[in-house]
């Protein structure tokens, strides 16, 4: 049941998700992924014109897999696949939507419980951060078992309505600064 909500959830945010288009790491076409993205937030976001400008969405290298060890055994690795976004003028003001779609896969190390994925969208104008938010996504890990898909959107970028192409949206895993050694 959960899967067949999770399923028509995600077609809906194809049609949402499909007046812009962006592309994945190996630059194919998302304007039609195998999963898609949503929230309640789309509707109120829908209702907004369509933007003649909406900016490309780019994974920053290297945050694309998220790999946790236990000892020298993979406990899980999680990866994107594919990153959209959909830009609307709603009240003269420029709204943007990101969407992630990934998967994640338990490893030998696996225990069943739920792990938080950082996820990061950052937005730059020139050489300005004008927006920069760390979501955490629960996902499902279990012991033994096989990899689940799982989806992010972040529907709360409000921006002033862009008078040149300047705007740049960053997304990936963000798990902190590096342990030190």
């Amino acid at each position: 049941m959960v899967m067949a909500l999770r399923g028509a959830a995600l077609c809906g945010a194809i049609v949402l998700l499909s007046s812009c288009t962006s592309t994945d790491q190996a630059g194919g076409d998302l304007s039609t992924p195998d999963a898609a993205l949503t929230k309640p937030a789309y509707a109120e976001h829908a209702q907004g014109g369509e933007a003649m400008y909406c900016p490309q969405v780019t994974l920053r290298e290297g945050t694309s897999i998220l790999t946790k060890m236990v000892a020298d055994k993979i406990d899980y690795q999680a990866s994107i696949q594919s990153v959209t976004r959909d830009c609307r003028i709603v009240d003269g003001q420029f709204h943007i939507v990101v969407g992630v779609i990934g998967r994640m896969m338990p490893g030998p190390a696996a225990t069943s419980r739920s792990v938080s994925l950082p996820i990061r969208v950052a937005v730059t104008r020139g050489q300005d951060v004008v927006y920069s938010a760390l979501g955490k996504l629960s996902v499902p890990v279990e012991k033994g078992g096989v990899a689940h898909s799982f989806s992010y959107v972040d529907n709360k970028i409000v921006l002033p309505v862009p008078t040149e192409k300047d705007i740049h949206i960053f997304t990936g895993f963000d798990d902190g600064a590096p342990a030190a050694k």
